[in-house]
């Protein structure tokens, strides 16, 4: 019924509907990234200056990637801007950002850290190597030979 677009892709990204300028793609990349608008306009600006046309058909695609926020989520943010729960850019601090991860947070979750891995590894290999060990000394035990000679008589 409704797609990956109109859900924000699961990580909340929506064009903005009250921080907008053109489309509200900026506004709606800081909204999410809990950047400010500002700083997030200067970026397309100096990528614009680099890129070139790259920047202007990026910024094309994500007007049509990218759907308007729904009004349930815009009101939600209006009414937290309200309580002052803001920062200096205009992001809030308790929005509807804190039930789904945004896009910041899911490029930048790394997980575990590699000693919390290497500590796992360790583990694991201790209990596989407990386990050879048993069945080592089951199958040179005097037990085992006997059932063994028993089953082939």
């Amino acid at each position: 019924m409704f797609t990956a677009k109109d859900r924000g892709y699961d990580i909340d990204l929506y064009r903005s509907t009250d921080r907008r300028w053109i489309a509200g793609v900026c506004g709606g990349i800081a909204e999410n990234m809990q950047w400010s608008a500002t700083g997030v306009r200067i970026g397309g600006i100096l990528l614009f200056m680099f890129t070139g046309a790259f920047a202007v058909l990026a910024y094309i695609a994500a007007v049509f990637l990218l759907s308007s926020r729904p009004y349930e989520s815009s009101k939600s943010y209006q009414s937290s801007k309200e309580r002052g729960n803001t920062y200096e850019g205009g992001f809030s601090r308790q929005t509807h950002h804190q039930h789904k991860p945004n896009l910041k947070q899911k490029m930048f979750d790394y997980g575990a850290s590699a000693s919390s891995r290497i500590e796992e590894i360790r583990t694991r290999i201790a209990k596989v190597d407990k386990r050879i060990r048993a069945m080592e000394e089951h199958v040179t035990s005097r037990k085992f030979h006997f059932d063994r000679e028993m089953r082939r008589s």
